[in-house]
């Protein structure tokens, strides 16, 4: 009996598939959702700005695209600006 040798050329193209990518953006619209929920609200832009939008490699993305995302996100030096890791603890949530 032969070693197994797996197709990885094969195994790399499923996530293009379509049930995959409905699972992966079914996934995304939950993480999105967690994470709009729990955004920090001041003008409400960032809330609104996050979202989910296709990789190109067949990944989705959460992102937000205003333009201080990542000060919310991760904070600055300045006490004034904590981190929030609003993306990143709704990424967390999606896990359990």
């Amino acid at each position: 009996m032969g070693a197994f040798r797996p197709d990885h050329a094969a195994i790399a193209s499923l996530v293009h598939e379509d049930f995959v990518q409905a699972d992966l953006h079914e996934r995304a619209d939950r993480v999105v959702a967690v994470a709009q929920g729990n955004a920090p609200v001041e003008s409400g832009h960032y809330r609104d700005s996050i979202h989910a939008e296709d990789g190109p490699d067949g990944s989705v993305l959460i992102v937000s695209d205003v333009e201080y995302a990542a000060v919310i996100e991760l904070g600055t030096r300045d006490a004034d600006h904590p981190a929030h890791h609003t993306i990143a603890n709704a990424l967390d949530a999606a896990r359990s």
